[in-house]
């Protein structure tokens, strides 16, 4: 039966491994992440773009430049840093980004392309997501409060998609997240 579903899936398997891999190495503070969550973000843009989740497709083409990015700007860095709070005013101006760009791009969607899901709600979490990404290439502890409320509403909606793989993946998702939060703050830079 799982193998069966592996065989059937395996766009969605190969990037729910490929995941749980780059959120490892995210917690352990490795290099390595952006690597194993950029291979992730090809296979779930394939994915998302069989379901229609355009908003999601396009937010892993975000996450492959961001996986970049993270990779440059991780291996630049010492090797045993601190992570660092954000300012108010960044959560704020971020927060605000995202919704707006939920906004856009899902009226965008529901006007010019079919078979669309969930445009506001996906586009939302997308602009959401990409803030996230952006908080963790730039060690802020708040990355892991916002994964840990984005993946939650991930589950439900993946959940309505019948993606049962990706929704087990982002309930996985919240407890590493929390893992993730408690390991950063051991070395909170104050």
């Amino acid at each position: 039966m799982i193998f069966s579903w592996i065989v059937e899936n395996i766009w969605e398997f190969s990037g729910i491994l490929c995941s749980l891999l780059g959120v490892h190495f995210s917690i352990q503070k490795s290099v390595f992440a952006w690597l194993w969550n950029m291979i992730a973000s090809i296979l779930f843009g394939i994915l998302f773009y069989q379901h229609g989740l355009y908003s999601d497709m396009e937010l892993q083409v975000f996450f492959v430049l961001l996986a970049i990015y993270g990779f440059y700007r991780w291996q630049k860095e010492e090797l045993d840093w601190q992570a660092e709070k954000s300012s108010k005013r960044t959560l704020i101006i971020g927060t605000s980004c995202s919704i707006i760009y939920g906004i856009f791009m899902g009226y965008f969607h529901t006007q010019w392309t079919l078979g669309v899901s969930f445009a506001y709600l996906d586009a939302t979490l997308t602009g959401l997501s990409i803030f996230g990404t952006w908080l963790a290439i730039n060690r802020k502890i708040e990355n892991w409060k916002l994964w840990i409320m984005i993946d939650f509403i991930y589950v439900i909606m993946y959940l309505q998609k019948e993606l049962w793989g990706t929704s087990l993946l982002y309930f996985l998702y919240i407890f590493l997240a929390f893992r993730g939060l408690l390991q950063w703050k051991k070395n909170l830079q104050t």
